[in-house]
């Protein structure tokens, strides 16, 4: 790894664990205010470049369903009610990602806020993971089951709830415009760095809310979204109960602002960063060693 020009990572909690590994492990020298590390006489630049997505072209756009008929079909395959608040999740099927704190942190939402049951539904696309292995397939079945159920608690008997929607297709579009207000699901980091910018693209309605986990490198370009720790439940349900309750306006405020950033910086200028750090390190190289060799003389 340090044989590269540059080393990217999603956050820049992730590069000053990378940085203090190196530190503690090997004999290097570490140039903390630049970033760098200089490992078997060659400087390699560490440093965070969150992933971005491609911004869709107008004439793309133009053949997009509309939020309606998006929502329509998938209250209609999931069998969901026309007059519930929907709420959706997107993640790698996998018990590292929060799944279960998040079905908890909905069931403790509706505890709290009862006045949503049967007005709300959660879906969850997972996109099947490691299913080869015990672990993944004892939590395949446990996330399969109602919160109560894996608790020995009651779920009550005006609660219908919903399992996960399994998914090995692009299911961005239809799931992202499923009404206001939509929450995209809080997992951490890699993935949801594509996904939750796909979810603003595709709201070009300016409605919806998006609820990212803090654990995210997009968390510190999005702002405007709801913020949460996913693995705190009592966090992620006053989260959710905030996204249902939002007005439009700040609805259309928030979103708005989010659509700017991701147009701006689209995959494009991620791509663009990383080649400008790139040539920026190699010409920092160059005018040290031409320094070094006018001393030498």
């Amino acid at each position: 790894m340090l044989g590269s020009t540059i080393l990217g990572f999603h956050t820049r909690f992730h590069c000053k664990n990378f940085i203090e590994t190196v530190d503690r492990y090997l004999e290097a020298r570490i140039e903390h205010e630049h970033s760098t590390i200089t490992f078997g006489g060659e400087e390699t630049l560490v440093e965070s470049y969150p992933i971005s997505i491609e911004w869709p072209l107008p004439e793309a756009q133009r053949d997009w369903p509309s939020p309606g008929q998006c929502r329509a079909e998938v209250f209609e395959r999931l069998g969901i009610p026309n007059d519930h608040r929907v709420a959706v999740g997107v993640d790698r099927f996998d018990y590292t990602k929060g799944i279960l704190e998040r079905l908890h942190a909905v069931e403790r939402m509706l505890e709290k806020h009862p006045e949503w049951v049967r007005r709300f539904t959660f879906v969850q696309v997972a996109a099947p993971s490691r299913s080869a292995l015990e672990e993944y397939r004892l939590f395949g079945s446990a996330s399969g089951r109602p919160p109560s159920a894996s608790t020995g608690a009651s779920a009550g008997p005006r609660r219908r709830w919903c399992g996960c929607w399994r998914s090995t297709t692009n299911t961005t579009r239809s799931t992202s415009c499923t009404g206001p207000p939509t929450s995209a699901g809080d997992q951490p980091a890699r993935r949801h760095e594509l996904v939750c910018k796909e979810f603003v693209a595709a709201r070009d309605d300016e409605r919806g809310v998006l609820v990212l986990s803090r654990f995210a490198g997009a968390a510190r370009e999005m702002p405007e979204a709801l913020i949460v720790n996913p693995y705190h439940v009592e966090e992620t349900a006053d989260a959710l109960y905030q996204a249902l309750t939002m007005p439009p306006g700040e609805q259309r405020e928030r979103m708005a602002s989010l659509r700017s950033t991701v147009r701006e910086f689209n995959v494009y200028r991620w791509a663009g960063r990383m080649l400008s750090d790139a040539a920026r390190l190699r010409l920092r190289q160059r005018v040290s060693m031409r320094v070094q060799r006018h001393h030498g003389n």
